[in-house]
Order: structure tokens, then C-alpha cells, then sequence
């Protein structure tokens, strides 16, 4: 008989779950490690996800998790806004519940935090808290500050960004629709997710997010009881996805979206990827796939982002300026996933060209950063 290959997935995270009910379906028999007491806790998450997570899985994923349901956002910097309309556009998800029902079934082990894995003869020894366990392939879906990343010597070249989070009890006045307040745009913003119970979700992703959001909060007049506190790291980036039988998935691959920060549709298609390589014993066609599917997507997405946080605010204006006056385009071929579809679509707009030498002028003024930027490796 075929041997079954004794599969080890650190971190029982939605998409250390997701790989792991695939893999089970595929006949394997994965092992979870997970450092937390139980699924679902700590939250570190806003909670907002595209609807793309519901209807386009391979496994159907349960609605229990939904709260609302939103129809589009309300988008502010430096005292103007514009608005974006799409009926049922995201979906405002319980974490607990959502990472709850990915986890049934499965083979977790809870409070195994793991310290080391190195690489031996055939396979791979974790050392963890409650002992050694052996694995032929071992996968890290363990987060932002991956343990499996940094013992194997996965290359990276990601920036960790901070994020800090308040759920408030309090009624936005539309509870259909997200506030996103820039802080830069467009990567450090501040945001309000009603979860349409009577309660909200405010939080921010700043280069001092704790004193940003009680900054945002006093400001904006948001006298609400505090029910719940959230933090969490957002890695922005590339990193190697497979060294030898080790491979990488979700945040601690990086698979994240440079613009607005969310990682969960990334990391549960990579988990198909990953869990069909795994069955056809060639890790290195989860590494194709992704390249094919979504590099792109990515290394345009960390350019843009990596152009305009090097602008100044004068820039900024413009290019918001200019998003605002094209607020039907952007509703019209707009992607919830797919952001560079938008950037493409702006810059081949004639009308995009003064915005554009704006933004030249700028970056001139920058020549280091330019170097950066245009030579920048993604692997």
C-alpha cells in the first residue's frame, strides 16, 4: 500500500483549517498545532471580507458566521470623501464562528505552542511546549510572525504593519455601509464596520495605531462602551512559499492584499493550491499556481502602494482628488479581490494623466525611492 505522507499544519487559523478539511477530503490525515486554547481566539481580524469567500470555495463555507451585509463604503481624507455603492459588495463575518465551523472535525492540538522545527534526514522535527512530533511535510499557517518561517530560513522581504481594533457599542447612522478614514492613502486608514446588532467595529492600521485610534475616536465624538479590544500584525509583501517539504500558507506566506490589507480570500484559495500539490506529491506546483494566479495582483499592488506612501500630502490630495471624480468607473469595474483591475483602468484613462504628472513630480523629487521601487525583488 501507498504510504500516507504524516502531515503536520502549525496554526489552526481559518486557513490552517481551510488546507486541513481539504486535505482530509483528500484522504490525508493532517495534524493541527495550536499555540491558543481554542479556535477562533484571540481575534485578530477586522472582520470584513469579500462575498467571493462564500461563493467561489472549493469546500461550501457556512453562513452562521455573517452578520451584515454591506452595500458599499464611505471613503474620507483630509476633509473630503466620496462614496462607492455595491449591493452586497462584503460581508461583516464573526471570526469565532467563521474559524468555529472551518475547525470541526479536524485533529488539533491546543495549547502547543511551537519553539523550533528544523529540517532532519527525512522529515522535520517540531519542538514544541508539550513535546517533539516528526513530520514528513509541515506547513506554517501560523501568522504574521511565522516560528515555521524563521526556523526554516523561508526568504522574505515583508513589512509587518500594526493594527488595533475597538468593538464599540454603537449604531453607525447607515449600518449597510463601511467608513474608511485614510490616514495615508491608500494603505494606512481607519475604519468603522458596523456589525448591524447595535454594535461597530472601529479600528486602524497606522504607524502608531493605538494612539491613532483614540485620537480617531475622540475626535470623531464616538462616546461608546468599549466591549472588546483587538490587535494584530499585517505582513505587506512577498516571501518564499516552499523549501524542500515545507511550505508556507496565509499570513505567514504574506498572501495579503497591498492595498487594503485583507488576507483571508487570498490565503484560503492558496490553501487549494497548496492542498492539491500536496496530493500530487510536488510541492512546487502550489508555488506555480500562486505565481500564476496571483503575483501579478501583488507586485503591482505593493508598487502602487509603495509609490504613494512615499508621497507627500500635497500628491495624496491629488490622486484622492482624482479617485473621487471617478467614482463610476470605479464602481463599475471595481473587484473586492482584484485591485489592480482599478489601477489599470485609472491609468489608461485619459483623464489620469495631469494626476499622473502630479505624481512624477513627486516621485523626481524622490530619486532613492525610485531606485527602490523599480528594482524592487519580489523573490
Amino acid at each position: 500500500m501507498k504510504k500516507v505522507p504524516k502531515i503536520i499544519i502549525v496554526g489552526a487559523g481559518p486557513v490552517g483549517c481551510y488546507l486541513g478539511q481539504l486535505l482530509k477530503q483528500s484522504g490525508f490525515d493532517p495534524l493541527l498545532l495550536e499555540e491558543h486554547a481554542e479556535v477562533g481566539k484571540p481575534v485578530q481580524c477586522a472582520g470584513i471580507v469579500g462575498r467571493g469567500i462564500f461563493e467561489e470555495m472549493r469546500l461550501p463555507i457556512s453562513q452562521k458566521s455573517i452578520l451584515n451585509k454591506i452595500d458599499g463604503s464611505k471613503v474620507y481624507f483630509n476633509g473630503s470623501s466620496f462614496d462607492l455603492h455595491r449591493s452586497r459588495v462584503a460581508y461583516i463575518i464573526s471570526r469565532e464562528i467563521f474559524d468555529k465551523e472551518l475547525s470541526s472535525g479536524l485533529n488539533i492540538e491546543f495549547n502547543t505552542h511551537l519553539r523550533e522545527v528544523s529540517k532532519i534526514k527525512d522529515g522535520y522535527l517540531l519542538k514544541t511546549n508539550n513535546g517533539e512530533y516528526y513530520a514528513d511535510i509541515v506547513v506554517g499557517a501560523d501568522g504574521p510572525n511565522s516560528r515555521v518561517r524563521k526556523s526554516l530560513g523561508f526568504s522574505s522581504d515583508m513589512k509587518l504593519y500594526r493594527g488595533y481594533q475597538y468593538r464599540l457599542k454603537m449604531s453607525p447612522k447607515e449600518q449597510n455601509y463601511v467608513e474608511v478614514h485614510y490616514v495615508k492613502p491608500f494603505s494606512l486608514f481607519t475604519w468603522i464596520i458596523p456589525e448591524g446588532n447595535g454594535t461597530a467595529r472601529v479600528g486602524t492600521i497606522s504607524n502608531n495605531p493605538y494612539q491613532e485610534l483614540n485620537n480617531f475616536i475622540e475626535k470623531s465624538n464616538l462616546q461608546a462602551e468599549i466591549i472588546e479590544k483587538n490587535a494584530g500584525a499585517i505582513p505587506i509583501g512577498t516571501c518564499q512559499l516552499v523549501k524542500n517539504s515545507a511550505a508556507l500558507v496565509g499570513d505567514a506566506a504574506c498572501q495579503v492584499k497591498p492595498i487594503t490589507s485583507g488576507g483571508l480570500y487570498y490565503g484560503m484559495k492558496a490553501a487549494e493550491f497548496l492542498a492539491d500539490a500536496i496530493k500530487e506529491e510536488n510541492l512546487h506546483l502550489y508555488e506555480a499556481k500562486w505565481t500564476e494566479e496571483f503575483e501579478q495582483e501583488i507586485k503591482i499592488c505593493l508598487l502602487a502602494r509603495n509609490i504613494l506612501e512615499n508621497m507627500g500630502e500635497d500628491v495624496s490630495k491629488r490622486i484622492f482628488s482624482y479617485m473621487k471624480d471617478n467614482v463610476n468607473l470605479i464602481e463599475k469595474i471595481g473587484d473586492f479581490e482584484n485591485h489592480s483591475s482599478i489601477l489599470w483602468s485609472l491609468v489608461l484613462n485619459p483623464r489620469t494623466y495631469p494626476t499622473i504628472g502630479t505624481l512624477l513630480m513627486g516621485m523626481i523629487k524622490n530619486p532613492k525611492f525610485i531606485m527602490r521601487s523599480l528594482f524592487r525583488v519580489p523573490r
